[in-house]
């Protein structure tokens, strides 16, 4: 034990002390802490308020328009896209539209008339993506022409609300219908609430998929370092000395125990800070990330308890694989397999992240290669039970225990061993040799 600590305290510290390792970790540390903490300090509440509103697209109602009318009380653009600021042409070849209509739409904009749809397209041409404009043919058939069109476009819709607004007006006065009431009928919409009894996938999913990534992440930047480290001491011979002076048991584990114990401490320093700062923030912020770091403790709970042993195991085989090659320029090429199957195993998990529950999730969360990812879905966003989670939990353990004892063997013969990289298969048939 005295030796294992030696070599834990040794190999923790070179990772640590490493200005890479400071330097990322202060730097997101510190990044989330400010980004988190904006709102304190800055009126952000544009940001902040600025959903999406389930009137958007509905004009409201001023007064009702008579039959023929479009004066400036129809519609107002109250709601709708009232923010557009460039200049908006039209050519009514039916007759039917003022500009008023128009102003009353978009308030901020300029409005212009032209004599033909070809004098429009040059207007709107000449504008240089700072205007639009409309050719209307009636009340219920337009065509919309602007220069360069981007994501957040809502002019083209706001125009096309209006008219229908304006067209339904008109033909239910015709009727002799009051066209307010039907509008306000029109506008409402049912109040209702979702109760979830169990959990709700829909609202589990995004920090599900986030811990997912950090589990991928933290294996592939770290279970590759854990493998050069090995390749390292022995490209300089050095455990020559180390393997006559310490057990093989004590080595491996206390380089992979190690390496582990850095990934952990940079990335739960990362996550602490951010779910520290939202935590004092979160009034700022009225709860609108919720989502993200409210995160129920039973989620993570089984992301401390199958991440960290999914981290250890898979750290274990690098650790492995690190002693098969003699210089670090192979390492990759021997641990190409397992990096292979550990992106399968990850890519498998996303694939059925929304089917948490289906044949295929509940076989990876059972398989000590898949089952970090899979039973943490399961908990996280599916229906499990216990005996399930204990179950997974019992051979993801037992599966590490084997990795590790088998593995040290193989690090104690293939760290003595210098050339070309060992292949796995001969590692282990000379592992059950000598024991016999």
């Amino acid at each position: 034990m005295k030796q294992f600590g030696i070599v834990w305290k040794h190999e923790f510290l070179n990772y640590v002390k490493t200005k890479s390792f400071i330097g990322i970790t202060a730097g997101f540390v510190l990044l989330f802490v400010i980004l988190l903490s904006l709102p304190s300090f800055f009126d952000l509440s544009g940001l902040i308020t600025g959903l999406p509103d389930s009137n958007v697209g509905t004009p409201n109602i001023e007064t009702a328009p008579e039959a023929g009318e479009t004066g400036p009380g129809s519609v107002s653009g109250a709601g709708l896209a009232n923010g557009y600021e460039g200049t908006i042409y039209v050519y009514d070849a039916s007759g039917e539209l003022g500009t008023d209509f128009l102003s009353g739409l978009f308030p901020a904009a300029g409005i212009g008339e032209a004599g033909s749809e070809e004098e429009l397209k040059r207007l709107v041409e000449e504008t240089d993506g700072a205007g639009c404009g409309f050719v209307l043919d009636s009340l219920t058939s337009y065509r919309y022409y602007v220069k360069n069109r981007s994501f957040s476009d809502s002019v083209g819709d706001t125009f096309g609300a209006g008219l229908s607004y304006l067209y339904r007006g008109q033909e239910l006065a015709k009727l002799g219908a009051d066209s307010e009431t039907v509008e306000a009928i029109y506008r409402v919409s049912p109040v209702s609430e979702t109760i979830v009894l169990g959990k709700d996938s829909i609202s589990n999913f995004l920090y599900t998929y986030l811990l997912i990534f950090v589990l991928y992440f933290m294996v592939l930047l770290y279970g590759n370092s854990v493998a050069v480290s090995v390749a390292q001491e022995k490209s300089n011979r050095a455990m020559e000395v180390l393997v006559t002076s310490a057990s093989s048991n004590s080595l491996i584990f206390g380089k992979v125990l190690a390496g582990a114990a850095a990934g952990f401490v940079q990335t739960g320093a990362m996550i602490g800070a951010a779910l520290v700062s939202y935590q004092f923030n979160r009034e700022a912020w009225g709860g609108m990330l919720d989502f993200v770091f409210h995160i129920p403790g039973s989620v993570l709970l089984a992301f401390a308890a199958f991440g960290v042993l999914g981290y250890i195991f898979y750290a274990f085989c690098y650790g492995v694989l690190g002693a098969l090659v003699s210089k670090t320029e192979d390492v990759s090429r021997s641990a190409g397999p397992l990096m292979f199957i550990f992106i399968a195993s990850f890519l498998l998990t996303m694939f059925n992240l929304q089917n948490s529950d289906g044949i295929v999730m509940k076989v990876l969360s059972f398989i000590p290669l898949t089952s970090p990812y899979g039973m943490f879905v399961r908990v996280a966003m599916g229906n499990v039970a216990f005996w399930e989670v204990a179950a997974s939990f019992l051979i993801l353990v037992g599966t590490i225990a084997v990795t590790a004892f088998t593995g040290a063997k193989i690090y104690r013969m293939g760290t003595l061993m210098y050339g070309n990289p060992i292949k796995l298969s001969r590692a282990f048939k000379m592992s059950r040799e000598k024991n016999q």
